[in-house]
C-alpha cells in the first residue's frame, strides 16, 4: 500500500436493477457463494497458480444487461515472485480463511497503472448474472513488497488522513509498532483478508437485517442478527446507518455514519481539512482516542460499520496467523497490544458475531 495513491480497499456490488425489482425478494437466509471442494495446498502454490491479471474496473462494469463478470488479462502473466508472495500469504492463513480463499471464483492481480481501483472484493448478486461469483483483486504493488503488516497499516492511516495533492503535512501521525521482523506474506494476507471480509459481509448479508437494505432484493435475511447488536448497537448511530444503507463501500468514505461513543468519534472530512491546512493535531487526537476507547481494532475500523466488521475480521485473522507477535500503540506513556482488544469488551463481542455468522469455521 502506498500513500501516494488513494489506497482502494474497495468492496463493490451493483445497487440493483430492473430485473431484480421484478424478482420476488428472497425470504430464506442466503446460500454462500463459497462453494466447491478445496485441494490440499499446504504451501499455497495451487492457490497462487490460479491468480491472473485483470483489467476489470468495478467502477465501469455497468449494471443489468451491461454487466459482465470480471475476467483475466491474457496479455500479462504473473512473475514467479508475485506468485510466491500469494503462496506465502495463503500458507500463513488460518484454516478458516483458506477454506474461503480456495473457493473464490477467481483471484485477480491488478496493474499498478489502474490508479484508484487497485484492490477490491466483489460479491456477485443475483441481479448480475450468473449471480454466483465471488472475486478478489490485489494490487501488484502489494506483492513482493518487503514490509511488515504494521507498516502497511500505518500507510493506510496516512492515506485516510493525509493530503491527496502530493504534498505532506508537517509532523507525524501516531503509529503502530512491532518488534517482529517484516514478513511480507503476512502483509499480503492482511490485504487479502480485508477484501475477503467485504465479500463475506455481502455473502452472509450480515448487515441486511433491515428489509429495506438494497441487498435484500437479491439476498435473504442473515442467519444471525448480531451485526445489529455487536456492531451497530455497541459502536454506531444505528439510525444514521439505516438511513444510508448500501451495497458498495469505497475506501475512506463514511457515508454519513457517526460513532456512538463521542470519545471515539470523529469526522474524516474535518480531519482531512485540518491536515490540508498543515494541522495534524486533530488527527493525532482522533487516532489516540480510538485506541484509548478499546472499542475498535484499528483506526480504519472506526470509519464506518462495514469497515468495522471487515477490520475486526482481518485483525482476528492476523492475530491467529501471527500468534505472540504484539502490535503496539503508545497510550499514556505505555505500550498496549491492540491484538489483545479482540479478547475482551466490545471487540470480543464483534468477534463472537463473526463466529455466529460462520466466518471462523472451515465449512463452505
Amino acid at each position: 500500500m502506498r500513500t501516494s495513491v488513494l489506497i482502494p480497499l474497495i468492496f463493490f456490488v451493483s445497487a440493483g436493477s430492473v430485473q431484480a425489482a421484478e424478482r420476488p425478494a428472497p425470504t430464506e437466509p442466503p446460500v454462500s457463494h463459497f462453494q466447491g471442494a478445496c485441494d490440499s495446498d499446504p504451501d499455497g502454490k495451487r492457490f497462487a497458480e490460479k491468480a491472473c491479471y485483470t483489467t476489470y474496473n468495478p467502477g465501469k462494469a455497468g449494471f443489468g444487461a451491461a454487466y459482465h463478470p470480471p475476467g483475466c488479462d491474457k496479455s500479462a502473466a504473473l512473475t514467479d515472485r508475485k506468485k510466491e508472495s500469494l503462496a506465502k500469504a495463503y500458507a500463513r492463513a488460518p484454516d478458516y480463511v483458506k477454506a474461503k480463499l480456495c473457493r473464490l471464483t477467481q483471484l485477480f492481480v491488478t496493474h499498478a497503472y489502474d490508479g484508484a481501483w487497485v484492490s477490491w472484493g466483489f460479491w456477485e448478486g443475483a441481479d448480475r448474472p450468473p449471480g454466483k461469483g465471488v472475486y478478489l483483486a490485489i494490487s501488484e504493488q502489494d506483492l513482493g513488497r518487503e514490509q511488515s503488516f504494521v507498516d502497511a497499516e500505518n500507510e493506510t492511516v496516512n492515506a485516510l488522513l493525509r493530503r491527496t495533492d502530493g504534498r505532506r503535512s508537517s509532523g507525524r501521525l501516531p503509529s503502530l509498532r512491532t518488534s517482529a521482523p517484516a514478513e511480507p506474506g503476512l502483509t499480503v494476507l492482511g490485504v487479502l483478508t480485508h477484501e475477503l471480509g467485504h465479500a463475506l459481509l455481502a455473502d452472509t448479508n450480515a448487515d441486511g437485517t433491515d428489509p429495506r437494505h438494497p441487498r435484500r432484493r437479491v439476498s435473504g435475511p442473515p442467519t444471525s442478527k448480531c451485526f445489529e447488536d455487536a456492531f451497530l448497537g455497541a459502536s454506531w448511530d444505528a439510525n444514521r446507518f439505516h438511513r444510508h444503507m448500501r451495497r458498495w463501500v469505497a475506501f475512506g468514505d463514511q457515508y454519513h455514519n457517526r460513532q456512538k461513543n463521542p470519545d471515539a468519534g470523529h469526522s474524516l472530512d474535518i480531519l482531512r481539512n485540518a491536515a490540508r491546512r498543515g494541522r495534524l493535531d486533530p488527527a493525532n487526537d482522533a487516532i489516540t482516542n480510538v485506541y484509548r476507547s478499546k472499542e475498535f481494532v484499528s483506526f480504519f475500523a472506526s470509519v464506518s460499520p462495514e469497515e468495522d466488521f471487515v477490520e475486526t475480521y482481518k485483525y482476528k485473522v492476523l492475530a491467529d496467523a501471527a500468534r505472540n507477535q504484539p502490535v503496539a500503540f503508545r497510550l499514556s506513556g505505555h505500550d498496549v497490544n491492540v491484538l489483545d482488544f479482540l479478547d475482551s469488551g466490545i471487540p470480543s463481542k464483534k468477534v463472537e458475531c463473526l463466529r455466529d455468522l460462520g466466518l471462523l469455521t472451515g465449512q463452505p
